[in-house]
């Protein structure tokens, strides 16, 4: 057998990470968890990889996952799971089918520490899995596109601003997407690609069969210690320039923004609010609040809050109370939800749930699903979305301006790779 430390340490990170990635084509189920070698601040998680191959057992409800104790769980949260939680429905049509809830015990898993040691978690390694895979980089998609109109998405923000007025809601996140159909592309070669171009702390790989999730997110929704809870909410958006001066002023523009600042603490009120729910009495409090995180395409405005957890609190009652995260939704939670709902023409799936893992100690660790791609290699079909925070402050130009940036990584890294049919 194959020693993972001298592999790691003869071959280094990054490709020890290449030949972890190429090896999910030989699962239909896979999950890799990803901090690209940068941290999340003051709660920097514990791995630096966390890969799991193959399935044991999969879990597609919550009663299942409150009961299963003592073993690793690897899995995803829908954005539609709400309406489990709450009384609430969803008339859009998918634009491509995802499960509201699957876990997985893998077979094989693998960890990098944030000191690069390299353990192998569970299960047993080939010699063949340190093979170099000879996988498909061509990329071919169809140059016509699906995907909500400039004029469209003015209109609908300038609708949301009247919502505000009117007291429905006083911030809401309103996503576009767009899809495209392919003859050629590879989810895995993407998502290295991806990474590369835009280096994020909560970068995630999820495999279900045919559907395949990649990842660039630098959001964390929630993080369970001990008993301690850690949510960690993104509002704030603006772009990185690669010169030193103007970047500064960048900075200071996000971090002096009213607007922007505005967004971030509504939502942290927000999370307040549903860790209240689950934590004990007097134990939420707010450890950071609108800082300033840079990555390798845009600066962000994120806040932590943190809680203790009351004894003995189910995961379905943690998700009860906390998902969907209020990054993604606005506030009031429920009023938001019915208005996206109403406003967008598809149902997000995946996009703005949540990817991550549960150790058999119960500790976990989920982000939250932005700035990624998904794939069915069934219908030959990518969709990716992007959205933001729209206030009474939201200028209609400005919010369209935002879109294009958040989608930025991934249509570079499209273009880059793609001839068009």
């Amino acid at each position: 057998m194959i020693n993972l430390n001298s592999y790691l340490h003869q071959f280094g990170l990054n490709h020890f990470k290449r030949i972890v990635y190429q090896n999910a084509s030989q699962y239909k189920h896979c999950c890799i968890l990803d901090s690209c070698q940068l941290n999340t601040g003051k709660y920097d998680g514990k791995y630096e990889l966390l890969a799991a191959f193959g399935a044991e057992k999969i879990i597609q409800n919550l009663t299942d996952l409150d009961n299963y104790q003592n073993d690793w769980l690897f899995g995803i949260l829908s954005y539609d799971l709400k309406n489990e939680f709450e009384d609430l429905t969803s008339s859009n049509t998918s634009i491509i089918e995802t499960p509201n809830l699957l876990f997985f015990v893998p077979k094989i898993i693998i960890g990098i520490d944030k000191k690069n040691k390299a353990t192998l978690i569970k299960g047993e390694i080939s010699k063949d899995f340190w093979n170099p895979k000879n996988l498909d980089s061509s990329c071919q998609i169809e140059q016509s596109n699906q995907t909500t109109k400039k004029r469209d998405y003015i209109q609908n923000v300038k609708k949301i601003i009247d919502l505000i007025k009117q007291g429905e809601v006083y911030e809401l996140n309103y996503c576009i997407a767009n899809t495209y159909n392919y003859h050629k592309f590879s989810p895995i070669n993407f998502q290295l690609n991806l990474i590369n171009h835009s280096p994020v702390p909560m970068a995630a790989y999820f495999k279900n069969n045919t559907v395949h999730l990649c990842g660039a997110s630098m959001e964390r929704f929630l993080t369970k210690n001990d008993q301690t809870l850690i949510s960690q909410p993104i509002k704030g958006t603006i772009k990185k320039s690669t010169d030193l001066q103007e970047d500064q002023k960048l900075i200071h523009e996000l971090q002096n923004s009213i607007k922007e600042r505005a967004e971030n603490i509504m939502i942290v009120d927000l999370v307040r609010n549903d860790l209240n729910r689950i934590c004990l009495t007097d134990s939420v409090k707010v450890t950071e609040l609108c800082e300033i995180y840079s990555y390798l395409q845009v600066h962000q405005m994120i806040s932590s809050i943190e809680g203790i957890l009351k004894k003995d609190t189910p995961i379905s009652d943690i998700l009860h109370a906390t998902f969907p995260m209020g990054s993604m939704t606005g506030a009031p939670k429920i009023s938001a939800m019915k208005q996206i709902d109403r406003l967008e023409e598809f149902r997000r799936g995946w996009y703005s749930g949540s990817v991550g893992y549960i150790s058999p100690n119960g500790d976990f660790d989920f982000n939250v699903v932005i700035r990624s791609l998904l794939c069915d290699t069934l219908k030959k079909q990518i969709n990716y979305c992007a959205g933001g925070a729209i206030t009474i402050d939201s200028n209609p130009e400005k919010e369209w301006d935002e879109i294009k940036l958040k989608t930025q990584a991934i249509n570079e890294v499209l273009r880059n790779s793609t001839s068009y049919a």
